[in-house]
């Protein structure tokens, strides 16, 4: 075999030319080759492939490395505003964004080696318009627009190319998804300015790429100005324009110690390349460090779960085909995305670049000694490629490109790249230290960089983020999160990185979650012995629907269309409305006790505080009147509470408790949730068998023991709390009790009651939604102030000060928000689709969009297609208002409802009591 050597220079630059008009300045020394390949790339099946590659993978480089020019001590300061430990792009573009906003002067980065030695100088450099997800959306839009101008800019050269892409489209679930995708794209194109994207023909698709194959191909979703850029050149790009505005860079300045001071500001411990030590204090630090982003959280501290792992891409020998359309066309061919091959392709000087993502069982982790991080003395790093593992992706791209299949490899580069288990970042504060920020395990750096530190820097300043982006919060994450499980579960996030998203996709791997944070084996052993289908949220497991069989159906159900388990669901609604039903479900635990706990929860919640006895829905507002944390507040004392809140919002609202609790303020706040758990009993026979497993009797009628009280009761030896409420709206009662005793307490209601249900998040949500009530975190979110959200009830302004207040009045004196959340019923005849949230809401007048969708559902029984959504116009806030809603690719009416299409059980009573 020939053998590829690749020799890194001082100056290193990427292994990345943009294209036929702009090209990357690659170091004639950059590759030492012993000989042409004179195989061709691919031949038609594995073993005839195998033989007909000739390669040697670019070679391991690991050693620290010396400009071999003397170095002078740097003049480190001795203070600084924000110490950035990294010089990535992440890092580079952090420091760029707080000069921006004046504070570039007072900022610095700590890079142990030199700019984009981690993973960042061999990135792929994607950059894209298009996210499949929400909020993400508005940082792939800003990477673009921002490269677009500085490539504009005299001086600036980024290699940007900008031809565009196109998502293949082969079957018609994929079409589905891209119906779904496509729809949510004209919702952000209708109301936030995002870009256009395009369904085309196989046609059209040959138009704009020549050498595709369509073969197979059903459709594409086309994207005018995705493209790629040279990462290297964008990250100096950052730091020259952060350098202007007074930033600092030291380079060969390693950040070897952490320690937080009592005030919450840092000393941050230095090693310079000659071995000497210096310490610099900082009011903040920003942990940017990419591969070695676990190993600087350890020396915090701060818990970061994230783990190196392997991502390789193949760029072969020019191609003939490529080059003459470059003369031709003046730019580079699109950006091509085959999902069902799971790889990217795109043009590489006059070569292609390949880049798949290997299967969950291929795919490669950071060798396991490294424990998820990257030795410290690494630089440049790359391992061998595996051509074996990619093999799939490779054959099917000779299939669509067969250019290819006569074409020589040039390069296997496989390189280290860093996720969180689910692949999408961890940008935010930390939970556990003050003033410690994450901006690391970046999938997509290079595309984020513009709108990832424009975000992280907004909430540095203002104390809150400017639009909700909960899947990049590293509080998502607890202790539960080993590096172990995450190691895991990274192999199933990279591995399904192109697999169809269903609205209701289950990943079964990794679970369940059995420790010290997640002690909940014996309920998990319960569940699924009474034919639970679990679903995950923040490390636990909770029940989504139950079978007539003790049998895991994992994610055999996925479907974009009306579940087929909804019949099953039915049955645990009407049992709960004829008889009664048990439900677990894990939530977040607190306990909030001290001289100043009344005066602190005030301040932090819209709504009065309980008084002893009582139990107060109250939520947490942002500076602007957003809603960051909807919770509930049992006064079990004059000074003391005990609160619960969603279980994936757990740490998040720790953090928001500590970060507002004031120097000297008598309160302990003591998270719980490990130790408690809950369990609904709902339905109009739920006072009865309440009252079989009391050890002691205990009233319990609805005139004695009243909605929004709470009772200390003993439950077959059990100390239980029971709060008489209910998200689902019929009657019955919240059991809080410590988790030891949730399984077996689950198997005593039943033994009592042969006719207990079991119900499950589904049932939970049609319930709710058919009477309307909004889901936190769903339908509520930092996105919607309080008013918009229809929280009117839980606000009071008249009470005092609390934070968000001041937002909240200038919304009510300028007459009321402009969208609120909505009731809607939509038209689906006999057709088997439900909303599911983030379908655009169009005006039947003229197709505008006039609002969006949170969360849709069958209601099981209402018998109607429900769905809850944010409505744009005074106008449209009346019963019967008609709109339409895209669902799959179709049109439906549908009809804004004033009120819910059920009524709370008690309205109910009073109705049938009145008449």
């Amino acid at each position: 075999k020939f053998h590829l050597l690749c020799v890194l220079p001082i100056s290193v630059q990427p292994f990345h030319s943009s294209g036929a008009l702009r090209r990357s300045p690659l170091s004639s020394s950059m590759m030492l080759r012993s000989g042409r390949l004179a195989r061709p790339f691919a031949i038609a099946r594995r073993t005839s492939l195998e033989a007909a590659v000739a390669y040697v993978p670019m070679a391991c480089v690991g050693e620290r490395r010396s400009s071999g020019v003397a170095q002078t001590r740097p003049n480190l300061p001795s203070e600084v505003d924000t110490a950035i430990i990294g010089g990535g792009v992440t890092g580079a573009a952090i420091l760029h964004r707080l000069g921006v906003e004046g504070m570039g002067s007072s900022a610095a980065i700590f890079e142990k080696a030199t700019l984009t030695s981690g993973a960042t100088w061999h990135a792929a450099g994607l950059v894209t318009y298009y996210h499949g997800g929400n909020n993400f959306k508005f940082w792939h839009k800003e990477g673009v627009d921002m490269y677009k101008q500085w490539q504009n800019e005299e001086g600036i050269q980024l290699s940007f190319n900008q031809p565009g892409s196109l998502r293949l489209l082969q079957n018609e679930e994929r079409m589905k998804e891209a119906h779904y995708t496509l729809s949510k794209s004209k919702l952000y194109q209708g109301l936030f300015e995002g870009p256009e994207m395009h369904m085309i023909t196989p046609e059209e698709v040959k138009k704009l790429h020549p050498l595709v194959n369509t073969e197979g191909i059903v459709a594409a979703l086309h994207t005018e100005g995705d493209g790629h850029i040279d990462p290297s050149s964008v990250t100096q790009a950052f730091a020259s324009k952060a350098r202007q505005m007074g930033g600092k860079i030291f380079e060969h300045t390693e950040v070897v110690g952490l320690q937080c001071l009592p005030d919450g500001s840092w000393e941050v411990s230095l090693r310079l390349q000659s071995g000497e030590g210096h310490v610099v204090r900082a009011r903040r630090v920003v942990n940017a460090a990419g591969l070695w982003a676990q190993r600087i959280g350890g020396f915090a501290g701060v818990h970061t779960p994230c783990v190196v792992l392997q991502h390789q891409y193949v760029i072969t020998e020019p191609i003939a085909e490529v080059k003459e359309y470059h003369a031709k066309h003046g730019h580079q061919l699109p950006v091509l995305r085959d999902l069902e091959g799971s790889y990217y392709l795109r043009d590489e000087g006059d070569g292609i670049l390949v880049g798949p993502y290997e299967s969950e069982d291929h795919m490669q982790l950071a060798p396991e000694a490294w424990k998820g991080t990257m030795p410290p003395e690494l630089t440049y790093h790359v391992w061998e490629g595996d051509l074996e593992r990619i093999m799939h992706s490779m054959e099917a791209a000779t299939e669509l490109v067969p250019q290819l299949a006569t074409t020589g490899i040039k390069t296997v580069l496989n390189g280290p790249t860093c996720w969180p288990s689910d692949g999408n970042h961890l940008v935010g504060p930390s939970h556990e230290k003050p003033n410690y920020w994450n901006a690391c395990a970046e999938s997509y750096g290079i595309a984020h960089a513009p709108g990832l530190s424009r975000y992280i820097v907004h909430w540095m300043l203002h104390g809150e983020p400017p639009y909700e982006l909960i899947e990049a919060d590293p509080a998502r994450y607890g202790a539960w999160a080993t590096t172990a499980w995450t190691g895991e579960k990274v192999q199933e996030s990279y591995g399904w990185n192109n697999a169809i998203a269903y609205f209701n996709e289950n990943r079964p791997r990794a679970r369940p979650v059995v420790n010290e944070d997640r002690p909940q084996a014996d309920i998990v052993e319960e569940l699924k012995s009474r034919g639970a289908q679990l679903g995950f949220s923040h490390g636990w497991e909770n029940p989504s629907w139950f079978h007539t069989e003790a049998v895991d159906l994992k994610n055999s159900l996925a479907t974009f269309q009306r579940p087929s388990y909804m019949e099953s669901v039915k049955r645990e609604c009407q049992k709960i409305v004829d008889h009664a039903g048990l439900a677990y479900w894990p939530f977040a635990h607190f306990r909030i006790s001290g001289s100043g706990a009344v005066a602190f929860i005030d301040r932090l919640i819209a709504n009065k505080v309980p008084s002893v006895g009582r139990v107060g829905l109250g939520h947490f507002l942002t500076p602007t009147g957003k809603v960051h944390s909807e919770l509930t507040f049992v006064r079990l004392a004059k000074d003391e509470f005990y609160v619960t809140g969603y279980s994936g919002y757990q740490l998040h609202d720790l953090r928001w408790m500590r970060e507002h609790l004031k120097v000297g303020e008598e309160v302990s706040i003591e998270d719980t949730t490990s130790q408690r758990a809950v369990l609904f009993l709902n339905g109009p026979k739920a006072e009865d068998i309440l009252a079989k497993v009391l050890d002691e009797p205990v009233a319990l009628s609805r005139d004695t023991f009243k909605p929004f009280q709470w009772r200390n009761l003993s439950i077959d030896g059990a100390k239980v709390v029971a709060v008489r409420m209910s998200f689902i709206g019929e009657h019955g009662f919240e059991l809080h009790m410590p988790r030891a005793d949730v399984a077996r307490l689950y198997r005593r209601f039943h033994e009592v009651d042969e006719a207990l249900g079991d119900w499950g998040g589904v049932a939970m949500n049609s319930f709710r939604i058919e009477k309307g009530v909004a889901l936190f975190g769903k339908d509520i979110t930092k996105d919607h102030n309080a008013f918009e959200a229809g929280l009117d009830r839980f606000v009071k302004l008249d009470k005092g000060d609390f934070i968000g207040r001041e937002a909240l009045v200038k919304v009510k004196d300028a007459g009321g928000p402009s969208r609120k959340l909505m009731n809607l019923e939509i038209i689906v005849g006999d057709h088997l689709v439900d909303c599911t949230g983030n379908e655009p809401l169009r005006s039947p007048e003229n197709s505008k969009v006039v609002g969006f969708t949170t969360s849709g559902i069958w209601g099981c029984m209402a018998g109607k297609s429900l769905a809850l959504g944010y409505v744009y116009g005074r106008e449209r806030f009346v019963d019967g208002c008609k709109l339409h809603v895209d669902i799959l690719g179709k049109k439906y009416d549908v009809f804004v409802r004033e009120t819910p299409a059920i009524d709370f059980a008690a309205i109910r009573d009073r109705r049938v009591a009145q008449a």
